[in-house]
């Protein structure tokens, strides 16, 4: 049962990746992102989840501590099937409640943006999607009943 979490997002990946998107996160891609902040902050109690999903819809999961993740102690994700490459989206959590990207985050966006399309960030009910190649982003933030109650644009690094 230690990977359960794994299973529950690779569930909802498996009913909306053919449908997701993420310039503008459509209700797929955020009923995918609802399942990610689950993991996040009920099953994983506070650590960070980050979830990459590469050219053929494949999808790679790990967790790691409350401000880090990356994919230490879960190589099984890269050793089970080969990533290609470019990189759909990067999605990540951030626990701690507040849905922007870091400058840790920008390094790596900065880093892979010639091979990865978007980046999201997730926090307790608002999120932030990044799509590179424009350099635009939109937050937004929901009500406790999940309906949308601002939405922000923005251009350039946003912290």
């Amino acid at each position: 049962m230690e990977n359960k979490w794994k299973d529950e997002i690779r569930e909802y990946w498996d009913m909306v990746k053919e449908d997701a998107k993420w310039d503008f996160p459509n209700a797929d891609a955020e009923l995918f992102l609802a399942s990610i902040w689950k993991a996040s902050s009920e099953d994983l109690e506070g650590m960070e989840v980050q979830v990459v999903i590469d050219n053929n819809n494949n999808i790679f999961v790990s967790s790691g501590t409350p401000s880090f993740v990356s994919f230490l102690d879960h190589e099984e994700e890269l050793n089970e099937q080969k990533m290609c490459l470019p990189i759909k989206c990067w999605i990540h959590t951030h626990p701690f409640g507040e849905a922007y990207f870091s400058s840790t985050d920008w390094g790596t966006i900065n880093t892979w943006k010639t091979v990865m399309e978007y980046a999201v960030v997730l926090g307790n009910l608002q999120y932030y999607a990044y799509k590179i190649s424009e350099d635009m982003g939109k937050k937004i933030y929901f009500d406790e009943d999940g309906n949308a109650k601002d939405i922000f644009f923005y251009t350039g690094e946003e912290e």
